[in-house]
């Protein structure tokens, strides 16, 4: 699974069945992985080194986001929880509790301030990472959350879900949250949407782009914001490196066809750097050359 412009750094073998999940650590020196067996294992991303093994979910770990710093890793899991963990030490600092249903999705505020997560019961719920308190749910969504994403300035939230719909949450113009359940401007608050996209797939994996003008799914880039003129370019402000069906993708072109027998479940991107997690326990980590393409695709542009 080489090409010209991407290569197999590092595989990472430890799982004996699917891995869940997948994220990178922000300076990519760490991958963290998820499987069934409920724990959480920290990989040296150079070497392929196991380094820790977290453990502490009472089921399966569906979801691992590193805190903006890497100092923290949060993760969410069947049993209803999300959990904090020290990324140094491996030990549990924190145990969040609230959804009703399994908790498959969790991510870090671009401040590091607070922790969305997406549970099956079909809401979003805004955690105060310091405190563990539940601050807002949204509530919107006709079936599971299944992905959850901050924009860069942190004034946006966006979810996935399996009713086949993004939904793009104003969390900045939203009523903050009150100690008392309940209260008319408490955490149970059903906030709406301001912006509703409807895909022909579920969502599972969901990232905004640098600029917010579009979202990098599982089923390819997804725009947002039509460029201010009305035309439209063939390859527009979408540089994400993401994994759809068999393919390692690079804005809207297909890179690497990967082979039969690695069925991709999970991936994460930090840069140049891909990671890609399977079912059949292997995580794979790629470099790609993200400079080399982006001028091969601006002359293909020029050409056009």
């Amino acid at each position: 699974m080489e090409d010209t412009w991407a290569s197999l750094v590092q595989t990472m073998a430890g799982h004996s069945s699917m891995v869940i999940a997948v994220a990178f650590s922000p300076d990519g020196k760490q991958v963290a992985s998820s499987l069934w067996d409920m724990t959480i294992k920290l990989w040296d991303a150079t070497t392929g080194d196991c380094q820790k093994i977290l453990a502490g979910h009472s089921s399966q770990v569906t979801a691992v986001a590193f805190s903006p710093d890497g100092k923290q890793i949060a993760s969410s899991s069947d049993d209803k929880t999300i959990k904090l963990w020290d990324a140094i030490t491996g030990n549990c600092q924190k145990t969040m509790a609230g959804h009703s249903s399994q908790v498959t999705a969790v991510t870090f505020s671009p401040d590091g301030k607070q922790i969305a997560s997406g549970s099956d019961d079909g809401t979003t719920k805004l955690w105060d990472a310091t405190t563990g308190d539940c601050q807002k749910t949204l509530a919107g969504h006709s079936s599971q959350v299944t992905a959850v994403a901050f924009s860069p300035d942190g004034k946006q939230i966006a979810s996935g879900s399996s009713d086949k719909t993004i939904k793009l949450w104003d969390i900045a113009k939203s009523p903050k949250a009150s100690k008392y359940p309940g209260h008319i401007f408490g955490s149970r608050l059903k906030l709406r949407s301001s912006q509703e996209v409807k895909t022909s797939e579920r969502i599972h994996t969901i990232k905004f782009s640098g600029d917010c003008r579009y979202l990098t799914t599982n089923i390819g880039p997804i725009k947002l914001v039509a460029p201010a003129d009305g035309r439209k370019t063939a390859f527009d402000s979408v540089r994400d490196i993401y994994v759809i069906n068999q393919w390692i993708c690079y804005g809207d072109m297909p890179l690497i066809r990967i082979p039969s027998e690695f069925i991709p479940s999970c991936d994460d991107a930090q840069g140049d750097q891909l990671t890609v997690g399977f079912s059949n326990g292997r995580v794979l980590s790629f470099n790609i050359d993200r400079s080399s393409l982006q001028s091969m695709m601006g002359n293909l542009f020029r050409l056009c």
